[in-house]
């Protein structure tokens, strides 16, 4: 007998979200770091390594959350994730990245009798990132095309049910802000597979 669930997980995911706003918000409001980074950056040019840190947020297609399981959800599952990242940029249009991560908040839905949580785990990807520079001012947009993995883990009524393996092929487009040897960035991405989803993510980044 399915259970319609609905989310009661509301304020942890608005949570995460602001959180996510708040910290790229607050990094790209420092402007006396990217004076101070100045003279580097002139002389680190427009190639090298580059490493950060960010948040994603999986929006997860519904069928799939719910494969196996009595359940079905009206709205759709958005866990979240912590990663890490690391690049190298060859020049400004050009760049190869990879990420790893570990799982953060969760998604609680309840409805008919029943509760589930859903949360991702594992999350990892590899993407090549073309950029297009807007002016002189630091912004560009970008787009990119690669490989991403995580692992949904869910919980029912207290019970943990059958893990789902979410991989393939990944796509996303966004746009940031660079501020010398400082880079912060919105984007989001689909990845197909097995499990479908789409991936809102916020990171700042820093050239070395």
């Amino acid at each position: 007998m399915a259970a319609l669930c609905r989310p009661v997980g509301e304020f942890m995911k608005r949570s995460l979200a602001l959180a996510a706003a708040t910290m790229l918000s607050g990094l790209v409001a420092t402007p006396a770091l990217a004076q101070e980074d100045k003279g580097a950056s002139t002389e680190s040019g427009d190639s090298g390594f580059y490493a950060g840190a960010g948040i994603n947020l999986y929006f997860i297609d519904k069928d799939d959350a719910a494969s196996g399981l009595p359940v079905s959800f009206i709205d759709q599952p958005s866990p979240g994730g912590f990663l890490g990242r690391i690049g190298y940029s060859f020049n400004e249009y050009f760049a190869v990245e990879a990420e790893a991560g570990f799982g953060g908040a969760k998604s609680e839905f309840e409805g008919g009798g029943s509760t589930l949580d859903i949360g991702v785990a594992g999350p990892i990807g590899a993407h090549v990132v073309l950029t297009l520079p807007l002016g002189e001012g630091g912004g560009y947009l970008h787009g990119k095309a690669g490989y991403a993995s995580f692992t949904v883990e869910r919980e029912l009524n207290g019970v943990s049910a059958p893990d789902l393996d979410a991989d393939g092929g990944s796509f996303g487009a966004g746009g940031g802000f660079r501020a010398a040897n400082w880079d912060f960035r919105g984007e989001y991405s689909f990845m197909s597979g097995d499990v479908s989803s789409g991936v809102l993510g916020m990171f700042a980044l820093r050239r070395f």
